[in-house]
Parts: C-alpha cells; structure tokens; sequence
C-alpha cells in the first residue's frame, strides 16, 4: 500500500511538472524571443544554473539540495516566472554532478540517471519556482520591476515560498522512502535554514548586476563567495553523515557483546520520541533526544561480559560495576565531540528525580529535561523486555510501576506524558 501512495505521488509530482515545464519554455520564447541578446542571456543563465546544481549538498545517499535557487531567483527577478522555468529544466541538459564515495566516484546527469528520479526532481523545483510566483503576482510585482519596496517584498516572498515548497515535496518523498528518518531530515533542513536564506539575496544582488553593462562578468565575480558558501553547507551536511556513522559503529560493537542492547536503545529512542512529542517538544530537540537515546548505554563496553551477561541477581560489588558505564560512556561521548546535550543524557539517565540515583545524585530540575524523559523511556523498556533470567512484564503491570515511581525515582509531569501518549497508542492501536 505504500508503494502505491509513493508511485502516486511521484507520478503526480512528476506529471505537474511536465506540465510546468512545456508552458514555461512556450512562454518564455513568445515573450522575449523578440527581445535583443535574448539567446545570448538565456544561454548565460542556463550555464549559471547548471553550475549551481552541479555542485548539490549530499543529505544521504541519492538526497541532495543544490544551489540553483540563487540562479533560479536571478532569472525569475529579471525575466518572470515562465523565463525561471525554462532555464532550469533546459539546465537539466548540461548539469553533470560529480558524485559517489571517493573510491568510486562518477558524473551523474540526467543520461545515466534514472528518469523517474530526473523527472522528479525537475518537476519538484518547477512546482516550487510557479506558486512562489503566482504569489508575487498576486501582490501586484512582475518581471523587471525593481522599484522599491515591491523588489523586496518578490524577493523574500519567492525566496522563502521556493524553500519552503520545494521542502515540503520532498520531504513527502522521503517520509515514504527508508534511509534518513523524518526527524533527521527535518533536523537538517532547519539546520541548513539560517545558511540557506540570508544566500538568497545574492540571486537579488546577481540580478541587480545582470541588469548592468558587463553584468555577466559580475556575476561570474559572485560566483566565489557562493561557492565558498556551498562549501561551507557541505561540511555542515558531512558533519552530520559522520556523526551518524559513528554512532551506527558504537551500536554495532554494543550489539556484538549483548544483543538486547542493541534493540533496547533503539525502543528506548521511540519511546523517548513520543513521551517528547506529547509534551510539545520541538523537533530539534527530539531529534537530539533519539540521538541520545541511542547511544545512552555506550559505557557498558567498559563492563566487563562476567557482569554485562550474568544471567542472575549481581553482588552489590558487580552493580557498583555496571554503574560506571554512565560516566563511561559520557566521557566517549565528550571525547568524541557529540552535542552536549548527548553527553549529559548519557551521563545522567540514571539520576533518579528524588537524588538517589547515579553518578551524580542529582535531584529535581537539576537533572536535564532530556535525561528525565529518557530515565522514564529506558525504564519502561527494560521492564517491558526480556532477559536471560527474567521474562518482560505486561505493559499495563509495567506503566502501574512507572506511576508508583512519580516524584521518587521519575519526574511526574514525564510520567504523566507517558501514559497519555501510551493510552492514545492503545486507542489508535
């Protein structure tokens, strides 16, 4: 069923698109064939846009943003909307990425592409360069008018609008499709925001230049500072593709000690999501949260297998042991530079509400908020679960716990959370 919501929508992405495509370049060419250095401009601007997108952001694999929205805002200020479509779907003809790992590393363009995803990603961007531009028009701005405030007001309603569409189509696609998760993109994104929107005037700055004598050699001069703000976004974006290896690594060598860890932090991170969710946290901050989650019990490859696999009740000098593995593993999170937030949750996850936990004896609001949800999350799971030398409790046994433990070993508020959001589960379920 998901399959067919997913070709769908593809499909229907891909269809508009086609559309787009065939007015815009029909009306492009009636308007301003006629025009003097009309071909010598539009080749201009096909090969500035194809430069941009051959330069794109790797979100993961076969997931990229590229910069030809600059471009696109460029063409769209000086020419229209028609004009906007037709250069970047004739764009698509020479745009040649240079992509893959570093051993393996290839051109990729619409000829050895495959020609949904070609036709998806170009309709994709048409639909978000013709709404943003039935918007300006709307307002009362048409190609050409620089005249002050109206030039403004297009730019920031065609840049915001372009982002914004462009975004919510593909974050469509990739909530169908498995690899990076909605949370994860969505983290991304706002973290590409405050890089990607204050680049947007360049495209205003780039079409004021067009409009001058020598305006192509100008903005061939604006091209270096864009490149070096591409560069600066790609490190961004490989920051975080290898924080998310490393935390695969550290999962994987938990998993090849004990296999309940393994799936253990994964139920903790969901359970983490939804009490978050249910208490309005913002998205940033679950996706921190899940990142925490996951790596919560990393120090227990400091505890030795004698203790980590005993199959029965450990000697007090075996559970002062397996309690270091906090400190533990907050030190291999520090030392490897994760956010600090993930640091502290993984230190402080067994810091009970009354200050009778470990490491720190914390008490109240003196523990993190995240290391509060994650305390109720991690506890919920390890008593819903099986083990050597137990079996996992019924849910409803194991939220009546969890209740009695409100205000002692967890914050109540948190709890509370919890078991709203498991009730809601159950009547969905």
């Amino acid at each position: 069923m998901q399959r067919k919501w997913m070709n769908l929508y593809t499909w229907g992405v891909i269809a508009i698109g086609i559309l787009f495509v065939v007015w815009g370049i029909a009306t492009a060419i009636q308007t301003y064939a006629s025009q003097g250095g009309y071909f010598q401009r539009t080749f201009f601007l096909i090969a500035i846009c194809a430069a941009c997108r051959s330069l794109p952001i790797y979100m993961g694999k076969d997931k990229t943003l590229d910069l030809s929205v600059i471009s696109i805002l460029m063409t769209f200020l000086t020419m229209g909307t028609a004009q906007a479509v037709a250069v970047y779907s004739l764009s698509s003809i020479i745009t040649f990425e240079y992509s893959g790992d570093p051993a393996n590393r290839r051109f990729s363009s619409i000829y050895n592409n495959a020609p949904v995803k070609s036709l998806f990603n170009i309709g994709s961007v048409v639909i978000a360069i013709v709404l943003p531009g039935l918007v300006c028009q709307w307002i009362g701005w048409g190609p050409g008018d620089f005249t002050f405030p109206m030039i403004l007001y297009a730019t920031v309603a065609f840049s915001l609008l372009t982002f914004l569409v462009n975004t919510l189509i593909m974050m469509g696609l990739f909530s169908m499709l498995d690899g990076l998760n909605r949370y994860e993109v969505i983290h991304m994104l706002i973290g590409l925001i405050p890089n990607v929107l204050p680049a947007m005037p360049l495209g205003y700055v780039m079409a004021v230049f067009l409009r001058q004598d020598n305006g192509t050699l100008l903005v061939i001069i604006m091209m270096s500072p864009l490149l070096l703000a591409r560069h600066a976004w790609k490190l961004y974006i490989e920051s975080l593709k290898q924080q998310q290896k490393l935390v695969d690594a550290l999962n994987v060598a938990m998993e090849a000690r004990d296999d309940y860890t393994s799936g253990h932090a994964k139920r903790v991170s969901e359970f983490a999501a939804l009490i978050a969710r249910e208490l309005g946290v913002n998205v940033r901050d679950i996706y921190i949260l899940q990142r925490g989650a996951m790596l919560h019990d990393i120090g227990k490859v400091g505890v030795s297998d004698t203790v980590l696999l005993k199959p029965g009740k450990l000697t007090p000098e075996e559970r002062k042991h397996i309690e270091t593995h906090p400190s533990t593993g907050a030190g291999i999170t520090e030392h490897v530079k994760f956010d600090p937030e993930i640091t502290d949750m993984v230190r402080h996850h067994h810091e009970h509400y009354d200050g009778t936990g470990y490491p720190d004896g914390l008490k109240g609001e003196e523990i993190s908020f995240n290391a509060r949800i994650l305390a109720v999350a991690d506890t919920l799971d390890a008593m819903l679960s099986d083990r050597p030398y137990r079996k996992g409790m019924e849910e409803e046994r194991a939220l009546k716990l969890i209740e009695e433990g409100a205000g002692t070993q967890f914050d109540p508020k948190i709890v509370k959370a919890l078991l709203r959001a498991m009730e809601r589960e159950k009547k969905a379920s």
